[in-house]
């Protein structure tokens, strides 16, 4: 029969040896608890992070939307302006207009008085 005092031994070895193991499987298990929480963390952040830039899309399409409608209202009264445009007068017709009203333009003529129109009309009957 084996020796009990060595039983003893192998028997505290191998107790030793399990409560080691099991503290380093204990440790094992803390480190990836700490690992999975966070990596949950990291999802939970990062899909919060998605939602919101999707909002933010979202809202900027909607403004891209509104700015191209803005954009063609602002095209289309250009052009009706530029139709207005070329009905109006150029600078070269206004100054045309102007020249042809100073020709019939009493302001600027002078006028002969009675008197002067008689003195002229005896003075070259005499001749």
């Amino acid at each position: 029969m084996p020796d009990p005092t060595n039983y003893n031994v192998i028997m505290q070895e191998l107790v030793r040896r399990s409560n080691e193991d099991t503290r380093r499987l204990r440790a094992l298990e803390q480190r990836l608890d700490a690992i999975e929480n966070r990596i949950n963390t990291f999802e939970s952040t990062t899909l919060e992070k998605n939602k919101k830039a999707n909002t933010k899309f979202a809202e900027l399409d909607l403004s891209l939307k509104g700015l191209g409608d803005e954009i063609a209202k602002l095209t289309g009264s250009i052009d009706k302006i530029n139709k207005q445009v070329n009905k109006f007068a150029r600078k070269q017709d206004l100054k045309e207009i102007e020249r042809m009203l100073d020709l019939i333009s009493p302001i600027r003529q002078e006028y002969v008085t009675k008197d002067q129109l008689e003195e002229e009309l005896r003075t070259t009957s005499k001749n």
